[in-house]
Formats: structure tokens, C-alpha cells, sequence
């Protein structure tokens, strides 16, 4: 295969699990829009709907490092399409939800189904791209998160407003099979660059999973993780309700003011790729700048009164989370071997992930608990972000590709 030839397959394996991402967040996007509806259809609390929403993380949060074990060992392709089949799957059964349990099922095993896809996207990064264009791959790649937030409302409230919340996941789960008869055009005799396995089944040399999971680099990225997505995931789960309940916005409205955030941290994602491959281990400096800035946007979120203040804080907010996640998401290529990348984002997206748990329940709890204000939440979210700066400090200067198993990394 040409050279040509060789870089539009790429692009199009490339497009393929863009796009896959971005539909896993328009159906994960849809419940917290149509929290409101559901809540009222179905007579469910604040604190129910809080445990609706972390029901989701909960299977996501616990498929992570088993994703990342399956995509190293059975390969991306396998693991890639499981995963979108299963979390389509469920999309359309939470539509069919008859009972508060049922829900927390249901969104349980779609977290599951979701779960394995991060690792497996990454692994096939490796698998499909040559080492030195995999960190602006997959920045590239996970730059479609904040897209998919973007897109998300916007494509989601209009439809919830036409055809009630029950047939708008039954519309979106659809989206899903696209996807996957995309990435099986996409990947039919694609070349393989990943040099261990080839996309066969692998087995681990003794001792060498207990080893990473002894990294202590991937446990401070993991803890870094954790705590700026508390307030990712916090403010994902109960931005559009804050603005329905505390500030009367509609939700037609919603969807376009919900994306005004998430198109900067998009662009904010996009470049972060490059300037983090440029200025190298420098990068954690960054991080913590990031970090900080994001705490004190919470904060000042916290005692915002109107709408378009409300709006530029997050702003702010979201184009440097984009950094942080960037730098998290493709730290796994920059300094792990090529034949333990799905398992060591697994283990790194499982603290950022189990963050997802806590913070929507966490949340909710406390705009109950404050008879419906959401000023000590958003302060917790802030808090969070504080103590992600302060760890990201101890994070090692030096950023060494293919780091020895048997090496802590914070030596080198």
C-alpha cells in the first residue's frame, strides 16, 4: 500500500473512532437533559436522579481497567465494536425503563458497554498509527469529546422536546450501528503498526500486569484525573438542570447554550496535542496552571447571578480541563510500551471515571441537603480541582517513551 494511500486509511480509521465517541456522548448526554422530564414523569427525588446518573459511571468507571486488559489481549478492532454494539443496545432499553431500579440497571450495563470503548480507541491508535504521529492521533481522537458535548444538546433537546424522552433513545441508539459498519470498512486491510501483537490474542509475560499497576506515574495521573473530573463530570450531569430549575432557561435553549462551552474546549483540546508534544515533560506545568485556573473558575461560578457570566466562567473553565485531559489521555503513548497502552488508559481512565460515581450522587445530595442551591456543590467541584493541581505538582519533569515495567517512572 502507498504512502498516500496508507494516510488516508489512517484518516479514516481516525474519523471512524472520532465519530464513535462522539455518539457515546450524545447517548450519555441524553439523560442529564432529560433529567427534568424524567424526574416528573417518573416522581423520582433530586438524590434518585443523582444515583440515576453515577448508575452509568458506576459501569463505566468498572470497565475500564478489564477494557484495557481485553484490548491488549484480544486487540482494538474486537473490543471497539463489542463495545458499541452493547452500549447502543442499552441506549435504546433505558427508553423502555419502567421503574427506578430498571433505570439504575439499565444505565449500569450501558456504563458497561461504554467502558471498554476508551481503552480499546487507544489501543487502536497504536495498533493503526505509526509512534510518532500517535500523541497527535489521539489528542486529535479525544478532542471529539468536547465535541460530542457540544453536539450532544444541541441534537438531544430538540428531539426530547418533538418525541418525549423515551423515543429519543430509541432514535440515538441507531447511531451505533453506523458507527460500526464505518469502523469494519474502515479497518479491513488496514496496516498494523503495532509491533507485538498484530491484533492477535496476547498473552501477559508473568508478572507484568502487577507491575504496571505498581507504576506510580500512572497513580498520580489516575489521581490527577480523579479529582478534575469531579467537576467534569459534575457539571455535565447537572448543568442543564441548574439552568432549567435556577435560571428558567428552556430546553430548547438549552442545548445551544450547553454547547457554547464545549466548542472552545474543543479547539482547546485540539491544540493542546501539539503544544504538549513541543514543550515535553514542561508540560506538567501546565497541568497545574490549568488545574488552578479551573478551581477558580468554579469558584467565581459559584456566586454568578446571570446567565451569560455564568456561561464565560465555564467557559474558561472547559478550555483548560481540555489541557488536563489531553495531557492525561495521551500520556499512556508517550510513556508506556507499545503492547500495554489499552491497559495502562484503563487503569489511568478508571480514577477519572469512578470520579463519575461519586460526583453526580455527591451533588445531588448536596442541592437537597441546601434546599436546592447549588453555591456549596459548585464549591465542591472547586475544592476538587485545587487538590488535582496540588498532586500534579509530583508529577516527574521527564516524559521517557517505552519506560521499563520493572522502572518506576517518577525516577527517570
Amino acid at each position: 500500500m502507498k504512502a498516500s494511500e496508507l494516510k488516508n486509511k489512517g484518516n479514516i480509521i481516525l474519523a471512524a473512532l472520532f465519530f464513535a465517541w462522539i455518539v457515546s456522548y450524545v447517548d450519555r448526554t441524553a439523560i442529564s437533559l432529560a433529567l427534568v422530564n424524567i424526574g416528573a414523569d417518573m416522581k423520582f427525588t433530586e438524590s434518585q436522579l443523582g444515583i440515576i446518573l453515577s448508575a452509568f459511571f458506576m459501569g463505566y468507571a468498572l470497565m475500564q481497567i478489564p477494557g484495557g486488559w481485553l484490548a491488549d489481549k484480544f486487540g482494538s478492532k474486537k473490543v471497539v465494536i463489542s463495545a458499541i454494539f452493547i452500549w447502543s443496545l442499552f441506549t435504546a432499553l433505558t427508553g423502555l425503563a419502567w421503574s427506578f431500579t430498571s433505570l439504575i440497571l439499565i444505565r449500569f450495563l450501558f456504563g458497561v458497554g461504554e467502558g471498554s470503548y476508551p481503552s480499546a480507541s487507544t489501543k487502536a491508535i497504536a495498533t493503526y498509527f505509526a509512534s510518532e504521529k500517535r500523541t497527535k492521533a489521539q489528542s486529535t481522537m479525544m478532542s471529539s469529546n468536547m465535541l460530542g458535548g457540544a453536539i450532544a444538546p444541541i441534537l438531544c433537546a430538540p428531539l426530547l422536546v418533538w418525541l418525549g424522552w423515551r423515543h429519543v433513545f430509541w432514535v440515538i441508539s441507531l447511531l451505533g450501528i453506523i458507527i460500526i459498519i464505518w469502523f469494519l470498512w474502515a479497518t479491513h486491510r488496514a496496516k498494523i503498526f503495532h509491533t507485538n501483537t498484530a491484533e492477535q490474542p496476547r498473552k501477559f509475560e508473568k508478572g507484568e500486569y502487577k507491575k504496571l499497576l505498581h507504576n506510580s506515574y500512572l497513580w498520580k495521573l489516575l489521581l490527577v484525573f480523579f479529582f478534575v473530573n469531579i467537576a467534569n463530570w459534575g457539571l455535565f450531569s447537572w448543568m442543564p438542570t441548574y439552568l432549567m430549575k435556577v435560571h428558567n432557561v428552556n430546553l430548547s435553549s438549552i442545548g445551544f447554550i450547553s454547547a457554547i462551552p464545549a466548542i472552545f474546549a474543543t479547539f482547546g483540546m485540539m491544540i493542546s496535542g501539539p503544544i504538549i508534544t513541543k514543550i515535553g515533560g514542561k508540560a506538567k506545568y501546565g497541568v497545574v496552571l490549568s488545574a488552578a485556573i479551573l478551581a477558580t473558575m468554579l469558584f467565581l461560578m459559584s456566586n454568578a447571578q446571570s446567565i451569560p457570566l455564568i456561561i464565560f466562567y465555564q467557559t474558561i473553565a472547559m478550555v483548560f480541563s481540555s489541557f488536563v485531559i489531553s495531557f492525561i489521555f495521551t500520556a499512556p503513548h508517550r510513556v508506556m510500551e507499545e503492547h500495554v497502552v489499552g491497559s495502562a488508559f484503563g487503569i489511568v481512565n478508571f480514577g477519572g471515571q469512578a470520579a463519575g460515581v461519586l460526583s453526580p450522587i455527591i451533588m445531588g445530595s448536596l442541592i437537597s441537603y441546601t434546599g436546592g442551591s447549588y453555591h456549596i456543590a459548585f464549591i465542591f467541584l472547586a475544592v476538587s480541582c485545587f487538590l488535582a493541581s496540588i498532586i500534579a505538582l509530583t508529577l516527574p519533569m521527564k516524559n521517557k517513551k517505552q519506560v521499563s515495567m520493572t522502572t518506576s517512572v517518577s525516577k527517570i
